[in-house]
């Protein structure tokens, strides 16, 4: 007599694997881009307070802080015609930062950091911004949960 036992799974056993894998995989890859997201907002936050040194040192030598960003330091005759050297857009291209024109005085500004291409998708911290004055050094940080 020969013994005919097979080994191994059937088709149904399979499937029900793969689709298993499949739920799990749903779940699992929001979690994972959420996750990228907000290690991507470091990048956001090394260029918002590289600018924030950068306002410091232009301030250092004219009454009133920078109203836009550009290639060189430039003092003009008010802080709307005045520009401070700074990059517009974060080092790993994740965010664009501007100077709140409305914001800049000779004691206060405010620096936005907008999420940009993938990164847009991070609703929770768009934008996120530093509101810096004179009374408050250490500058408001908004949303408190993304710095």
């Amino acid at each position: 007599m020969q013994n005919n036992k097979n080994s191994g799974f059937t088709l149904i056993e399979l499937m029900i694997a793969i689709a298993i894998i499949g739920i799990l995989s749903m779940v699992a890859y929001p979690a994972y881009q959420d996750s990228i997201r907000k290690t991507r907002r470091a990048d956001g936050i090394a260029a918002a307070l590289s600018i924030q040194v950068a306002q410091e040192k232009f301030r250092g030598s004219c009454p009133y802080y920078a109203q836009s960003l550009g290639s060189t330091n430039t003092c003009g005759a008010n802080a709307g015609a005045s520009t401070v050297s700074a990059d517009s857009t974060s080092k790993d291209g994740y965010y664009t930062l501007s100077i709140v024109a409305s914001s800049a005085t000779g004691n206060a500004y405010t620096i936005n950091v907008d999420p940009t291409g993938d990164q847009a998708s991070d609703t929770t911290c768009d934008p996120m911004t530093i509101a810096y004055s004179t009374a408050n050094p250490a500058g408001t940080k908004a949303p408190a949960d993304c710095w």
